[in-house]
């Protein structure tokens, strides 16, 4: 890929952005280039992207515009997919993930060398990864720092939000009070729930609905299969049931146990007791917005 586009890339920190508007700005700046060359760019946002990230928004953009400009300079008449996700990497942060796919040459012209561009990249708080498939297609992976915004904790507007969006809700526990008590904090929210009385249950569940649910609230230890076994079972099925936003809901409150549950794969995590405001604050940073 060409690395005189990488350069002058702002390098600004701590604005908030949205993936989907990324998404939808980055399909429109590359229109005429991939239209110039007989390319389609299919540019989307995956499952579980939180709808809101915190990051160098305008470096993470150039990047992102960088990387798939460089592909279509280089791609024959055909089909290009640029995938935008966020990958959990610690207790606030992820990592952005820009992923292209397809067939296009890896060129550095002009004197730029893959080891200026990976010293450029991690200047910048990123790093880039390339394989080749056994088709002969390529994928690039682009990973950027990035962080979710502060759960907001105004009771009244989490309510409001909830109520508009609404949405499907898996609430996951062993102990039957334990799942009402959830259940029921949801539902009065605006929700539709349905339960699971253990891991077991809640891989089924989101292995066999026709539709998934868009979130999994999901206790940590429970007897016949624990919510961090569950969890990681979940992220390796093979369709955007895996990348469901999946929030810890908890007794144990040690830092390990956190650590723990989001290397596991979990999203979020919350401690029991549990209030309506933090579950409601924790849904708000991980749902996508509605479909209009």
């Amino acid at each position: 890929m060409n690395g005189d586009i990488l350069h002058h890339a702002p390098h600004h920190r701590g604005t908030a952005f949205a993936p989907e508007a990324m998404a939808r700005m980055l399909a429109v700046s590359t229109t005429a280039l991939a239209q110039g060359r007989g390319i389609t760019l299919d540019v989307g946002v995956l499952t579980g992207t939180p709808p809101r990230l915190i990051g160098n928004a305008e470096t993470v953009s150039s990047l992102c515009n960088a990387l798939a400009a460089s592909a279509i300079a280089s791609a024959a008449p055909g089909r290009l997919g640029l995938r935008l996700s966020a990958l959990p990497s610690g207790e606030d942060s992820v990592v952005f993930r820009a992923e292209l796919h397809g067939r296009y040459e890896v060129k550095c012209e002009d004197g730029f060398s893959k080891d200026f561009m990976r010293r450029l990249l991690a200047g910048l708080g990123a790093q880039m990864s390339m394989t080749e498939e056994a088709d002969g297609s390529r994928r690039a992976v682009l990973d950027m720092p990035a962080a979710l915004p502060s759960r907001t904790t105004d009771g009244e507007l989490l309510m409001n939000w909830a109520r508009s969006r609404g949405g499907r809700l898996l609430v996951v526990d062993d102990s039957a009070t334990n799942r009402m008590v959830v259940a029921g904090l949801l539902a009065k929210a605006g929700f539709s729930v349905e339960t699971a009385n253990g891991g077991a249950e809640a891989v089924e569940a989101v292995a066999q609905a026709p539709v998934p649910p868009e979130a999994v609230l999901m206790d940590v230890a429970m007897p016949d299969m624990d919510g961090a076994t569950a969890t990681a079972t979940i992220r390796r099925m093979g369709d955007d049931r895996a990348r469901i936003p999946i929030i810890a809901v908890t007794a144990n409150a040690q830092p390990e146990d956190r650590i723990r549950c989001l290397a596991a794969g979990m999203n979020d995590y919350l401690t029991k007791p549990v209030r309506r405001a933090d579950l409601l604050g924790a849904l708000e940073r991980w749902l996508a917005p509605q479909p209009a």
